[in-house]
């Protein structure tokens, strides 16, 4: 079963189409859906659910995070579970009441980022971006981009923070910060 999951995290890194840091693309969440299966508390589960979250800068963001709620739900998850995925704004996620597995965060989240850290340390939940910023301001547990070279960086110590556990094979093939 090692050579399985080794063999699957490299093809989580080499393979899909690149995409810009500024737009979510198809590889991008392909990407974060086979990331979130490598996350202990996700096995074995039958359906996983996702928070996109969106900042409220305009209309164009809501519309973004519904396009890209619309690719997860139409994407199969990790093993043989389905993803559901619903949008929210970075300021309504603890008044929200809605229970989520894991959290993606449009690149636009950024300006909510100390609002998303604590809400992510509290609910113990993973927090995923395409956006590098998202790593220095310590809101997101991955950064992931999909492409050609794909990219994924696992922030550790937000990590230990809201308790996620990945597969040791996982964390061996990732870059670590």
């Amino acid at each position: 079963m090692p050579i399985a999951t080794a063999a699957a995290i490299c093809a989580i890194i080499f393979t899909a189409p690149n995409a810009c840091a500024a737009d979510v693309g198809l590889a991008d969440l392909q990407a974060t859906a086979r990331s979130l299966g490598f996350l202990d508390s996700l096995q074995n589960r039958a359906a996983i659910s996702i928070g996109v979250v969106y900042g409220t800068n305009g209309h164009d963001d809501r519309d973004q995070a519904v396009h890209v709620a619309g690719l997860f739900a139409g994407m199969p998850g990790p093993g043989s579970s389905t993803i559901q995925a619903s949008i929210v704004t970075a300021d309504d996620l603890a008044k929200n009441g809605r229970r989520f597995d894991a959290l993606y965060l449009m690149p636009d989240a950024g300006a909510s980022g100390s609002l998303i850290a604590d809400f992510i340390k509290r609910q113990h939940l993973v927090s995923v971006s395409s956006d590098p910023a998202c790593l220095d301001a310590k809101y997101c547990v991955l950064m992931v981009q999909g492409g050609s070279g794909v990219n994924i960086v696992l922030n550790t110590a937000l990590a230990s923070a809201v308790d996620a556990h990945f597969s040791s094979v996982f964390t061996m093939m990732v870059k670590r910060r």
